[in-house]
């Protein structure tokens, strides 16, 4: 018994490989827009939950997280960003500083007891909302492309 393969045409093995490239090629920008939107959707519940900080509702740190992706010609960029006055005290924190009112004004909270000419802020920890909503969906990383590979490729 003998089995033989012939090749006349290297330009249909070359087209193939090509399609294969790109459907290759298409499984990992699926993979990274997949891994975006629930770094986002991830954020989002983070700062949504009564359970877990910094439990800021869905105000306007809330409204500003959101995710992008840039196609680019073999490489894929995405980005998780909040453009709110307060996302780098919340994803950093802050040290320990004073605050004092602008002119001969004075500050006062409910609850206090007089006006006062400066508060000692202890600072605020960081919650690193944005980085650990990207590291948590990156970690699935490769349960994601394996359903993007079987989408294409069954």
């Amino acid at each position: 018994m003998a089995i033989f393969f012939r090749f006349d045409s290297f330009e249909k093995i070359e087209t193939h490989f090509q399609q294969l490239s790109q459907g290759f090629k298409n499984v990992v920008r699926d993979t990274a827009r997949s891994i975006i939107l629930r770094a986002e959707r991830l954020a989002r519940n983070r700062v949504r939950s009564t359970t877990r900080k910094p439990n800021m509702g869905k105000g306007k740190y809330f409204r500003s997280i959101q995710s992008s992706f840039l196609d680019g010609d073999g490489s894929f960029t995405s980005k998780l960003e909040s453009k709110s006055p307060v996302a780098g005290i919340i994803e950093f924190g802050s040290p320990p500083h004073i605050i004092r009112p602008g002119g001969n004004k004075l500050l006062f909270w409910p609850g206090a007891k007089h006006p006062v000419k400066k508060i000692n802020h202890p600072g605020t920890p960081a919650f690193r909302v944005l980085g650990e909503a990207t590291e948590e969906a990156a970690e699935d990383i490769g349960k994601t492309f394996e359903s993007a590979l079987n989408r294409k490729f069954t």
